[in-house]
C-alpha cells in the first residue's frame, strides 16, 4: 500500500511540477508543432524550413569542466525538498526528492525529527505530515547512480545526540559506498590539492552542523532565522527578502529559542567532513575560517542581504574559498522563491528554491542549469580572473506566434510580448504592441499572433545575463501571464530560432515563437 502511494506521488508530482525546460535544449523529435501560415511563408521567403527549424535548439549550454574546485561552481539546489506542496500544510513524501533528482537538483534538504516511530522528515511546528527518514534516505539513494555528478545532502538534524547514530547508520545503510564518510584518499594529494566533483562521481556529501569551539574565533552568531522559519511572503514574483516588520520579530523570537551551541555527535560529524555547515557569527567575512577545512557557510536571503550592496566583494572573494548556501526567508508560505540572481553575484554556489512553483527565481534557476548536470562553473570574474570589459547590444526580432492555447472558455483574446533582461546593472524591459489573436480554423483552442517588432538593449559584457519573455494577455485590471521563456543570454543561439513557449507551470503548450537575436558589441 505505502509502495503504490509512493508511486502515485511520484507520478503526481511529474504531472505538476515536472518542467519540460529541456524542450528549447533538446527540441522533441517525436511531437511536431503546428506552425502559422504567416510564419511558413515568411521563413520559406528567407530560404528556411518550419520544420528544420524547429529541431535546431534556441539555447545550448557549453560542456562543465569537472576539475576545478567545489568552490568554482554553482549547484541547482532545493529548499525543503520533502514536501509535496505547500510549506505549512504540505505532506512530506521521499517521492519529493526522486523528483528533484531526476530533474536535475544536486543539493537536497532533509530536516529529521524525533518521534516515537523513529527518526522522520517533516517540516517541524507546521501542520505538514512526516515521512520515516529510512525512506527519504532509500530513495536519494536510489537516484545517484555512477558517474553522476555529487549531491550535497543538507541536514537540518533537530535529534538529539543519544539519537544520532542510529541517523548514521540508517544513512550508511541506504547509501553504502555511495556517501562520503570523510577525507578521500587522493592520488599525490597534499594540503594544497582540492577536490573536484570528478573525485566525487556518484557519491553524496553530507552537510552537518559544525559549532566551533567555545574558544574560536567563530562562536559568536548573529541573530538569523532558522531555515524552517515562518514567513508570510507568497506572491507570484515576489523576490525581495520581504522583510516586514513583524516577520522580524517572529525572527528574532525564533532565533532566541535556538539552543546555541547544540551539539552533534562525532559519528555523524565525520560525515560531514566536506561540507561543515556553519551559521555565520559577527564578522564572519573578515575571520579566518581556515581551521577546520571545508566550513560551508549556511545564510538566509535575510541575513545575506544585509550585507549588500556594501561587501560584495568580500562576499565574492570569501565564496573563492568557501562554499556558501542561501536559503530562503522564512517558509514563504505561498512557496515563492528568493531570487538566485543576486546571490550568484556575490558567489553563493547554492541558493535553495522552493521546487514547486515555478516562478521567476525557479526559471531563473532553470535557465542557469537546463543541458548541464546540475553544476555549472562561475563566471571568470567570481573567481579573482580580470577579462576585458565591452559594450554589448542585443538586438531581439519578436515575429509569429503560432498556435498559442486560448484561455479556458475564452474565444479571442488581444495579447502582447513583455520582454526583460536582467544584468549586473539592473533591469530592463521591452513591451510589443498589442495584437488581437487570430483563432486557427478547425481548431477553436488556439490561436496565431503575429507582431514583427525590435527590441533593442545595450549593456556591459557580464557572464550573468538572462533574458525573459513574457505572452501577456491584456485585459482590464492586472494583466495575465500565458507563456514564458527564459533563458542565460550566454546560451542563446543566434538568428532565426523558433521558442518553444512553456506554460506558467513549466509545461508546453505546443506554442512556438519565432524569433532572431544577435549579439554584438558596441564600437
Amino acid at each position: 500500500m505505502a509502495a503504490d502511494l509512493e508511486y502515485e506521488w511520484r507520478r503526481t508530482l511529474d504531472e505538476e511540477y515536472g518542467l519540460e525546460t529541456r524542450e528549447n535544449v533538446e527540441p522533441p523529435k517525436d511531437r511536431q508543432l503546428r506552425v502559422s501560415p504567416a510564419a511558413i511563408e515568411f521563413l520559406t521567403a528567407q530560404g528556411l524550413d518550419a520544420g528544420t527549424l524547429l529541431q535546431d535548439p534556441i539555447v545550448q549550454p557549453p560542456p562543465v569542466d569537472d576539475t576545478f574546485p567545489l568552490t568554482n561552481y554553482f549547484i541547482s539546489s532545493s529548499h525543503n525538498t520533502y514536501l509535496l506542496s505547500r510549506q505549512i500544510l504540505g505532506r512530506s513524501s521521499a517521492a519529493s526528492y526522486t523528483h528533484v533528482l531526476t530533474h536535475g537538483g544536486r543539493c537536497v534538504e532533509i530536516d529529521v525529527w524525533p518521534s516515537a516511530q523513529g527518526p522522520v522528515v517533516t517540516h517541524g511546528h507546521t501542520f505538514s505530515k512526516s515521512v520515516s527518514f529510512q525512506a527519504v534516505c532509500l530513495a536519494i539513494g536510489d537516484e545517484v547512480k555512477g558517474g553522476d555528478w555529487p549531491v550535497f545532502v543538507s541536514l537540518e538534524c533537530h535529534v538529539p545526540p543519544s539519537g544520532q547514530d542510529e541517523l548514521v547508520n540508517i544513512m550508511k545503510g541506504a547509501w553504502g559506498e555511495k556517501l562520503v564518510d570523510g577525507r578521500l584518499e587522493l592520488q599525490d594529494e597534499d594540503e594544497r590539492a582540492h577536490v573536484s566533483p570528478r573525485d566525487l562521481k556518484g557519491r553524496i556529501l553530507l552537510m552537518v552542523e559544525y559549532y566551533p569551539g567555545k574558544e574560536s574565533s567563530l562562536v559568536a552568531r548573529e541573530p538569523d532565522e532558522s531555515s524552517s522559519s515562518l514567513s508570510p511572503i507568497s506572491s507570484e514574483d515576489d523576490l525581495s527578502t520581504g522583510a516586514q516588520s513583524g516577520a522580524e520579530d517572529l525572527e528574532t523570537r525564533a532565533a532566541r529559542k535556538r539552543k546555541s551551541g547544540t551539539k552533534i555527535a562525532d559519528s555523524l560529524a565525520a560525515l560531514g567532513f566536506y561540507a561543515r555547515s556553519m551559521k555565520p557569527g559577527k564578522n564572519w567575512l573578515q575571520r579566518d575560517i581556515s581551521d577546520p577545512r571545508h566550513v560551508l557557510i549556511n545564510i538566509s536571503e535575510t541575513a545575506l542581504s544585509k550585507l549588500l550592496p556594501h561587501s560584495l566583494s568580500d562576499l565574492i572573494s570569501h565564496a573563492e574559498r568557501h562554499q556558501r548556501r542561501v536559503y530562503p526567508y522564512g517558509l514563504r508560505v505561498g512557496s515563492s522563491n528568493l531570487d538566485p540572481l543576486k546571490f550568484w553575484r556575490n558567489g553563493s554556489q547554492i541558493a535553495a528554491l522552493n521546487w514547486q512553483t515555478f516562478d521567476r527565481g525557479m526559471q531563473m534557476n532553470e535557465a542557469m542549469f537546463i543541458g548541464s548536470p546540475g553544476w555549472v562553473l562561475k563566471p571568470g570574474s567570481l573567481l579573482g580572473m580580470s577579462g576585458i570589459k565591452s559594450r554589448l547590444r542585443l538586438t531581439g526580432d519578436i515575429m509569429y506566434l503560432s498556435s498559442l492555447p486560448l484561455p479556458e472558455g475564452k474565444k479571442d483574446l488581444t495579447a502582447y510580448v513583455k520582454a526583460q533582461l536582467f544584468h549586473s546593472n539592473g533591469e530592463e524591459e521591452w513591451k510589443s504592441g498589442k495584437c488581437k489573436a487570430k483563432r486557427v480554423d478547425g481548431n477553436s483552442s488556439i490561436a496565431d499572433l503575429s507582431w514583427n517588432e525590435r527590441l533593442q538593449w545595450e549593456y556591459d559584457s557580464d557572464e550573468l545575463v538572462f533574458v525573459r519573455l513574457l505572452v501577456m494577455e491584456s485585459q482590464f485590471g492586472r494583466d495575465e501571464r500565458l507563456a514564458v521563456f527564459c533563458a542565460r543570454v550566454d546560451f542563446l543561439q543566434q538568428g532565426f530560432k523558433m521558442i518553444r513557449l512553456l506554460n506558467m507551470k513549466g509545461k508546453h503548450t505546443d506554442a512556438s515563437l519565432l524569433v532572431r537575436f544577435t549579439i554584438t558589441v558596441v564600437e
